[in-house]
C-alpha cells in the first residue's frame, strides 16, 4: 500500500545536479512528520509509453473567488542549525475553482514512483517552516518549473485506501494504470531545498498615485536567482504590473554585480492597491522597495524606501505621531495574527491600544492616530503579535512628504513595557 511521491520533474532528487552553480546556498534537508490532511492521487489511466497517469490533490484545498489553496502540514525535524524542529505547510495556489491541475506520470512501468508532467505557469507551491528561527518561506516552484534544488518526497502510510474502480493491490502504480481510481491518505517524508535568504516587504503600492519600485543588488561573486511572490490584503496572490507583464510571481537571475530595480507599471488612475511581497535569494543580496507618490498631473512629489525584512517576529517598537503610517502582513499561510498595537506619549503615559486580526497570508496598512481613535500625540508605537508578523512603519509628520522610519523590529525574547 506504501507509495513514494517525488516532487521534482526530475527522478530521484535529479534537481541535485544544479546545485554547485550556486555557491552560496547550502542544501537543507527535513524529516517531515505525519500530515494532517490527505494526499490524494486520481488515477486517469495508461499513456501512450503505457505508464500510469495521475491527477494529484496536494492536501485539503480550498476554493476562492478566482484560485485555489491547497495545504499539506505536520511537524519536521532536521540536523541544520535553527531548523532542528518546528511545524511546515507545503501550500500549492492556482488558478479557478475546480479540480486540481497538477498532473503526473509514473516514472517507469511497476514503480510506485510519479514526476509532474503538466503544472500551470501560474501556479505557485511555497514550504512554510515555523521554528525557534522565526518563519521561513521557501518558494518550491516558479513558472512550472521546480526552483533548483527544491524537491519533496511523501510516503503514505499503512492508513492510505483506495476508491472508485477496483484495483489490486491498492498502490500508486496500479492506480494510476486504472482509469477512475484513486489512493488517498496522510503521509510522511522529507524536503530537500537549497537554504536561501529570504527577505520581507510588508508593503507595497501601485495605481492612483503610487509606484513602487522593486531592488535587488547581488554585491556576491555568484550568481543569485531571486523568486518573488506577491500578495494582496485578502493573503490571495496579487497581480502587480511591471514592465514584463503582470505576475503574482517573478523570478529574477542576477549576475555577480548584477541588480535590478523595476517600478511598477500601472497608471496613476483608479484605487489604490496594496499589498505584501516575500523574495527568496539563493545567495545573499541587498533588497529594498521604494514608494513614490504623485501628484493628479503626474508630477513626484514624495518618495521613501525601506529594506527587505529577514525574518518575522512577534514584537516591534517604533517612534509614531498622529500620522504615522503603519503597514502589517501575517507570513503564515496557516494561522491567523492577532495584532496588538499599544501607543505610548512622550512621558511614557499609555495613550490606547487596539487589536488587529490578519488571516493567513492577509496584510493591511493604516495610520496609527485614526486607527486607534487617538488626539494628536508624539511619542512611539508598541506592536505585538501572536505569532510572527512582518511590519514597516513611515514618518508622516509634513504630509505629503514622508520618510521612511529605522526598522522597529525586535526579538520575541525582548522585555516590553507593560501595560
Amino acid at each position: 500500500m506504501n507509495a513514494i511521491i517525488r516532487s521534482s520533474k526530475l527522478a530521484l532528487w535529479g534537481g541535485l545536479l544544479f546545485t554547485p552553480i550556486f555557491a552560496q546556498a547550502s542544501l537543507v534537508t527535513l524529516s517531515l512528520g505525519q500530515s494532517a490532511q490527505n494526499v490524494t492521487l486520481n488515477g486517469t489511466g495508461p499513456n501512450g509509453s503505457s505508464l500510469g497517469t495521475y491527477v494529484v490533490t496536494l492536501g485539503a484545498c480550498t476554493p476562492g473567488a478566482t484560485t485555489t489553496t491547497c495545504i499539506v502540514s505536520g511537524a519536521f525535524t532536521s540536523s541544520t542549525p535553527g531548523l532542528e524542529s518546528g511545524t511546515y505547510t507545503l501550500t500549492t495556489v492556482y488558478s479557478g475553482t475546480g479540480a486540481s491541475p497538477l498532473l503526473a506520470v509514473q516514472q517507469s512501468a511497476g514503480s510506485n514512483f510519479f514526476s509532474f508532467s503538466s503544472i500551470p505557469s501560474d501556479a505557485t507551491m511555497n514550504l512554510t517552516l515555523v521554528s525557534s528561527s522565526g518563519t521561513q518561506v521557501i518558494p518550491f516552484l516558479s513558472h512550472s518549473a521546480f526552483i533548483n534544488g527544491a524537491t519533496f518526497g511523501l510516503i503514505y502510510t499503512n492508513a492510505a485506501v483506495c476508491s472508485g474502480t477496483p484495483v489490486a493491490p491498492c498502490a500508486v502504480g496500479q492506480v494510476g494504470l486504472t482509469n477512475g481510481s484513486a489512493i488517498t491518505g496522510v503521509t510522511t517524508g522529507t524536503a530537500q531545498f537549497n537554504q536561501s535568504n529570504t527577505y520581507y516587504f510588508s508593503d507595497f503600492t501601485f495605481a492612483e498615485h503610487w509606484e513602487s519600485t522593486l531592488t535587488y543588488n547581488n554585491y556576491s561573486p555568484a550568481t543569485v536567482t531571486c523568486t518573488t511572490n506577491f500578495y494582496g490584503d485578502n493573503g490571495a496572490p496579487l497581480g502587480v504590473p511591471f514592465a514584463q507583464g503582470t505576475v503574482t510571481t517573478r523570478t529574477d537571475v542576477l549576475a555577480p554585480g548584477g541588480s535590478i530595480h523595476d517600478p511598477t507599471t500601472a497608471p496613476h488612475t483608479g484605487s489604490v492597491i496594496e499589498g505584501w511581497a516575500v523574495g527568496t535569494c539563493t545567495g545573499p543580496v541587498q533588497a529594498s522597495m521604494l514608494f513614490r507618490q504623485f501628484t493628479s498631473a503626474g508630477v513626484p512629489v514624495a518618495e521613501a524606501g525601506v529594506n527587505g525584512e529577514v525574518a518575522a517576529t512577534t514584537e516591534f517598537a517604533t517612534f509614531a505621531q498622529t500620522a504615522t503610517g503603519i503597514a502589517y502582513a501575517n507570513p503564515s499561510p496557516t494561522q491567523s495574527a492577532t495584532i496588538t498595537f499599544t501607543v505610548y506619549d512622550n512621558s511614557g503615559a499609555r495613550l490606547g491600544s487596539g487589536n488587529v486580526t490578519l488571516g493567513p497570508l492577509g496584510h493591511s496598512a493604516a495610520n496609527i492616530g485614526p486607527l486607534l481613535g487617538l488626539q494628536p500625540f508624539t511619542g512611539f508605537v508598541k506592536i505585538t503579535a501572536t505569532i510572527p508578523i512582518i511590519s514597516l512603519s513611515l514618518n508622516y509628520e509634513v504630509a505629503p512628504v514622508f520618510s521612511s522610519l529605522p526598522p522597529g523590529d525586535l526579538p520575541s525574547t525582548t522585555l516590553l513595557i507593560t501595560p
